[in-house]
């Protein structure tokens, strides 16, 4: 399994947000999170990728715990091994989240060389390759502002492959895009499927999650109901 999860609970000042969700991506297989607004996904995404902490369970990513429960306490990674988790795991966020001030190609390559030491080199090249799969390698010298929304989108997708993960999260990838956009990512999404990449999607989008999804599972009030 590239991704397991086992009896996660979350809460914020004292509103359960996350109640007791187990699941797994096993490698290829496209998962979908749906729910509406509020049923604790987005959250849900955070923690997987670490930018949130859980109160209880355990998260294991391509094999390493990035959450363990340990009695009454839950043990976090640190160090190398957090690193490697990390290395393992790409996250699209909804609003791309990238840097105004640098352009495509500086977004890409920043965390690859100042965190992972990767040679600037190799990474550059790694980046164009990416850029040139998504069919925007003429933009790696723009800035964000000066991208359409589906190009800042594309932009996102290579940063987060970069680091070759095992397993991509999109948080809400068709929120506010035309249908053009969306056949684009479906098949972006796709390729990632065929090449054995797991897919871990977070929507409200219910027809697109449908089309694109091996499986998905139903969230409400923080809990799964299937």
């Amino acid at each position: 399994m590239v991704l397991e999860l086992k009896n996660v609970a979350k809460s914020y000042k004292g509103k359960r947000i996350l109640d007791n969700i187990s699941f797994e991506v096993k490698e290829g297989e496209i998962v979908s999170i749906f729910g509406k607004s509020g049923a604790g996904k987005s959250t849900l995404l955070r923690c997987i990728n670490g930018l949130e902490t859980i109160d209880k369970g355990s998260i294991k990513i391509n094999g390493e715990y990035l959450y363990r429960q340990n009695g009454i306490y839950v043990e976090v990674a640190k160090g190398e091994s957090l690193k490697k988790i990390r290395q393992s795991i790409g996250l699209v966020f909804q609003n791309f989240n990238l840097f105004s001030n640098l352009t495509v190609l500086e977004n890409i390559i920043l965390a690859p060389i100042n965190v992972y030491n990767l040679d600037r080199e190799l990474a550059v090249k790694k980046a164009e390759l990416l850029l040139d799969r998504l069919k925007i390698l003429d933009k790696r010298d723009f800035y964000p502002y000066e991208l359409s929304g589906g190009q800042r989108q594309r932009v996102a997708i290579a940063r987060a492959c970069i680091l070759s993960p095992k397993i991509i999260c999109f948080d809400e990838p068709t929120s506010a895009v035309d249908d053009e956009v969306k056949k684009s990512i479906a098949e972006i999404i796709m390729e990632f499927k065929s090449e054995k990449i797991a897919v871990l999607i977070v929507s409200h989008d219910k027809e697109f999650s449908h089309s694109i999804s091996d499986r998905i599972i139903n969230i409400e009030g923080g809990k799964i109901i299937s």
